[in-house]
Formats: C-alpha cells, structure tokens, sequence
C-alpha cells in the first residue's frame, strides 16, 4: 500500500484535530501543575496532578466535540454523565502517562520536525504569498482564530510528536490468521432458521377482570408509579454566539481586504495524478541492497520506456507496494503536501501527461512514476466567497468579544437577581419562558441550544436555594460559548397521584401485568407439551435470524434472537422459551443453521477488524503496564446518586 508512503497520516489527522476541534488543549506536565489550583484533585499520575477544573474543562469540550462530529444524533444525555466523566477522567490519566513515560525516556523532538510537522497540515501549507513564500501572518492569525498563539499551538504539535515517539510500535497488527478470521466471519454472519410461536399479552387481556379493591391494592403497592415529578413555571435567558454575532456588522471593505491578505485561502491547489512502481529498501539498507534495488528500478525503468502502454502490467507484475500494485500503481490524484518531498518534487517537475521518471529515491525504496493526470490550482473569485468571508470575520470578532460578554451576563442576572429585564435590554436578548418544567432534560430538545434540555441547567434551577428564593440562578454553560440563567416564577413539589386520579392507569398496568402471566403459563405449557410430543403449538412461518439483524426484524424481538444463538446445534430440532416481558411468551424451534461464507474483501475487511481489536488490547495493556510502574491515584468519585 501506498499509504505508508503519505508521511506521517496518524499524526496529520491529530494535527488537524487540534486545528478543527481547538477546545481540545493538550496540557504538558507544566500545564497539569497550572491547573492544579483550589479546585480540587481530580486523580495524580506519578505524582503530576490532575484537577477538578481540567477535568471539568474537557468534559465539557468532549460533549462539545461529539455534538459537532454528531449533531442532532448526538446522545448528550448518556454524554453528560458522572459516568462519561470517570471515563473522560481515564483519557486524561491515559494521555499524562505518556507524556510521564517521554520526560522518564527522555525523549527529544528538534525544531526541524516541528516545522515539518505543521507545514504538512494542509490548511498551514496552503497559506503562501503570490509569490510562493510562506504567509507567517496569516498563520498567526489562523492559529489566533483557534484562541491560541503560534507558542501554544507549536508546543501541541511537539508533544503530539514526543507521545507518538512513546508509542512507536505499540498497538501494530499483531495477528494475519485467515483460519481465525473465517472462524468469527462465519460465526458473526450465520444465520438460523425457526419458527416461532407467540403469546401475547393483549390476547389474554380479556381473561381478567380485577376487582376494585385488586386495583386499589395494585396502586398502594406500586405507589412510585403514580408520583408527578416537581413542577415549575420559569423565565430564562441565554447568551450564545448568534446573539453576539447579531451586533457585529463587516463591511464589503473590510471582506474585500481579508481577502487580498488571504488570497492563498480561497483557492485550490494544484493536484496531480500518477501511478508508480515501487522497489521497496528496508529503513536501513546496506550499501549492497541499496545498488541492488537501484539497478533492479533501472531495469524496469528501461522495459516500461520501451513500451509504456505496458506501465500498469509491469506495476501489477514488479511493484513491491501492495496497496498500489493491485491497481496497476494508481496512486489516484494528491497535492505537493500529500506525498513526501522526493517523491512529491519528481512528480510536481513533469511537464505532461504521459511523461516517466526514474528511479527516484525516498525514505521508501526506489520507484518508477508515471504522470497520469494534472488539476491546474483554481482561485475563487471575491463575489464567490463574500459571505463566507463576512461569516468568518464576524465569528472571529464574536469569539473575541465574547469572553467580555459572558462576565457581563454573569454580573447582571446576579445583581438584578429578580428580573431579567435589564440583561436582556442591555445585550439584546429574549426572555423566555416555559410553563410545566420538570428536572429530567427535554429530550426533544438539543443540550447545545436548549437550557431546558441541559441537566445541569436543571439541576442548577431545582437546587433547593433556588426554589425557596426565586431568584435568578448563577449563570451556567451548558456548552461552549452558551450561556444560560433562569428563575423559578412558580413551584410544584414533587406528589403522589391520588387513587381517584390513578386508578384508571393502576387498573391498566394491572391488566397488563396479568395477562403478561396468564401468557407466559400458556407458552410454558405448550413448550412443555411439544417437548413431550404431545401438541404442537401454532408456529409462525419459518424464517431466518442472524446476529446482526435489527432488533423485531422478520417479526422476531430481539430476546428470541438472542436465545436462539445460544441454543446447541448438534440436535435440530432444539426447542427453547422466551420470557417477554410485559409482553409474553415465545416457543421457539431452531430447525437450521447455515454459516457464513465470506469473499475475500469480506475476509480482508474482517482480519482489519480483529486488528483493531487486538492493536487496542496491546495498547491497553501497554498503558496498564504505565499505571502499575508510575502509579495512578483516582480520587474523583462518582456521587452516590448518579448510581442509583
């Protein structure tokens, strides 16, 4: 595969991590101690400790992260948890070993391989002037759109090389077995044939008839189910970057001149297309297996000149890259940066399509490269690209001025802490309101936008402070750059339902509960009876199963798919029960079991899978092995509540 050859793939995509997503700091030793402070300890790794604060911060920024990788599909629920935060907390405590692990190695990374680094990130490498020279303001100012000067940024970019240098060679395949990817293919993707015979609940419905008293007792006994959450009626308001971006104007003048300054930006480089063929070296070559990969290149380069229309035969035949050589050594279309410099500078030189060149030496071996294709660079036009400058110069300027805004938002819902007129008038905001608030999150609403859907807005709002003062509650970020205070107008303590309001929902839940039993002795009867060849229950049509289909598919819940696969396969037919509950009962028939056969991507796609897995169980023990030689002390606590 070619890949090997585009330098450097994991540690660009970290790169342009820390440029797409810059709430995600990466702190070095020094900043763990920076952030130690009064806030509490988090967990200490080698003694270097891990606060409360930092802890909170990237929280914070993951839920923010996942929500912008996700959008709507993101589960902020499950991500705002005491639970995702001890795992946010084993990510830290990860990510500090290593960097424990490089100080105790010393491990080194030069200025040289910084710069390298970064000029390899392709929203760096395309910032030139017209005349080709690198644009060092425009970096500064990219980097300071990120919240971060060109210090910080270079020193992430360092400690992202110095932790790959401590991970060099941890978590590599470590397993080809074919045999063993067949095993699980066939496993994961065989499929069962049954018959299933159902009885429901709602068909025995009718069979019960509880007496009021039956009802009555019903209610007492299940009063849990009947209690009405507390209730409040509210007014809020939220500060976020629509409503700062709303008083920034940008001039036609003002996005005419960016764009001048950064003309580099909105253009597209110049991309070209080849195919090679590739001698490969060991990273060490002897002097002897140099002249001999060389003289082997020279040879092949002297048949393709011959007839070059034999190129992609001669590739499938000789080349030693087996990502490539399968295409005939398409490489398919790149950028200058998307290839290392010998290879990148060979190709960038040719005059045409159709010209060869040869053998040019990189860090990889010897290769053959013919150019197949060129995309001229493309500049967009001022009128194109106007209101995508005009957004980004207003974004630029709201993130600025929204820190200030923020502290002022938090000063005046405190100082005016029974009314939201003032804040509202002063940063031209709305306020809002709602009628029936309750403590558990609005699911239909987003957690980025919608204080209601926030728990810890709600926590925040039903804390026992603010329902005995009505007064505004202290500003919370219920994401990054959203603001939100609220204030209770209104309060309605948790209750029970009386019987004469529940009784129609506790008769219900008692039928249903009823009839659930009166089904699941009628299938345990007929299971019995089959067992015994007595009778056979009324079976549904055949059909197949397979671990992977969506739960109810075919007909078939989920529960009985599950059951099936454990079910022994050395005497068909195998007869089992389900219990469904509230639901039911199944008989089951396993009648046939036919495994899966996988083609060879299948198999490839499948060894790819067990890789990973293994990979990450290497790394996971290596990062172990870490913890028991330098010591790791959690002291954050999941809170006694947030388990039960």
């Amino acid at each position: 595969m070619f890949d090997f050859v585009r330098k450097h793939t994991k540690l660009l995509q970290v790169l342009l991590f820390l440029l797409i997503f810059p709430s995600f700091v990466l702190f070095g030793i020094q900043g763990y101690d920076r952030f130690s402070g009064n806030g509490g300890l988090a967990a200490k790794v080698d003694g270097v400790p891990i606060s409360m604060q930092q802890l909170d911060e990237a929280q914070r920024n993951e839920v923010a992260r996942m929500q912008q990788i996700l959008g709507p599909a993101a589960d902020i629920k499950s991500l705002d948890t005491p639970q995702a935060k001890l795992r946010t907390l084993d990510g830290l405590i990860r990510q500090t070993l290593l960097q424990v692990a490089v100080r105790k190695q010393h491990l080194m990374v030069s200025d040289s391989q910084v710069q390298q680094a970064i000029l390899q990130i392709p929203q760096i490498a395309a910032l030139r002037k017209p005349d080709g020279s690198f644009d060092v303001e425009a970096y500064r100012q990219l980097i300071a759109a990120q919240g971060m000067t060109t210090a910080q940024f270079e020193a992430q970019v360092r400690e992202q090389l110095l932790l790959q240098q401590a991970m060099s060679g941890i978590g590599e395949p470590v397993i080809e077995s074919k045999a063993i990817a067949a095993q699980l293919y066939a496993w994961q993707n065989q499929k069962r044939r049954v018959r299933v015979a159902l009885y429901q609940a709602k068909d025995f419905a009718a069979q019960v008839q509880p007496t009021p008293a039956q009802v009555e007792a019903f209610y007492k006994d299940h009063a849990k189910l009947f209690q009405v959450p507390p209730q409040a009626d509210i007014q809020y308001v939220v500060l976020d970057m629509n409503a700062v971006r709303k008083g920034i104007t940008v001039t036609p003048a003002q996005a005419k001149a960016y764009y001048t300054q950064h003309i580099a930006q909105f253009g597209t480089p110049e991309e070209r297309k080849a195919s090679h063929i590739l001698i490969a070296l060991p990273p060490q070559a002897t002097p002897a297996q140099e002249q001999a990969a060389k003289a082997k290149a020279e040879t092949i380069l002297a048949e393709v000149r011959k007839d070059p229309a034999q190129f992609a035969a001669i590739a499938r035949r000789e080349s030693q890259d087996p990502g490539s050589a399968s295409q005939g050594g398409d490489l398919g279309y790149f950028t200058r940066s998307g290839m290392v410099k010998p290879f990148a500078d060979a190709v960038f030189a040719m005059k045409k399509v159709g010209e060869i060149v040869g053998p040019v030496r990189s860090q990889y071996g010897y290769h053959i490269i013919e150019l197949t294709g060129i995309k001229p660079a493309e500049q967009k036009p001022f009128a194109q690209v106007e209101g995508e400058i005009q957004a980004q110069l207003q974004n630029q300027e709201a993130q600025k001025r929204f820190p200030e805004l923020s502290d002022k938002f938090s000063s005046m819902v405190y100082e005016d802490s029974r009314s939201f007129d003032q804040v509202a008038a002063k940063l031209h905001l709305k306020v809002e309101t709602a009628q029936n608030v309750t403590p558990t999150p609005d699911a239909s609403g987003n957690p980025k936008l919608d204080p209601l859907a926030s728990a810890r807005f709600l926590q925040a709002l039903f804390s026992n402070n603010s329902i005995r003062d009505k007064r505004n509650i202290a500003a919370v970020e219920i994401a990054p750059n959203v603001m939100a205070s609220g204030r209770i107008v209104s309060y309605r303590a948790a209750r029970t339902l009386p019987f004469a309001q529940a009784q129609d929902k506790a008769r219900e839940l008692l039928v249903q509960q009823q009839a659930a039993a009166l089904a699941a002795k009628a299938g345990e009867d007929a299971l019995q009876a089959a067992r015994v060849g007595k009778a056979q229950p009324a079976w549904g049509a055949p059909v197949e199963v397979s671990q992977t289909q969506a739960a109810q598919a075919n007909g078939v819940p989920a529960a009985v798919v599950n059951a099936v696969f454990h079910l022994p396969t050395d005497k068909l037919p195998a007869l089992t029960g389900v219990v469904l509950p509230d639901q039911g009962y199944a008989v089951v028939s396993l009648d046939g079991v036919t495994n899966g056969q996988p083609d060879p991507e299948q198999l490839r796609a499948q060894q790819g899978t067990m890789n990973q897995l293994l990979s990450q169980a290497v790394t996971d023990a290596y990062i172990d092995s870490l913890k028991k030689h330098y010591g790791v002390e959690v002291l954050y606590k999941i809170p006694a509540q947030a388990n039960s």
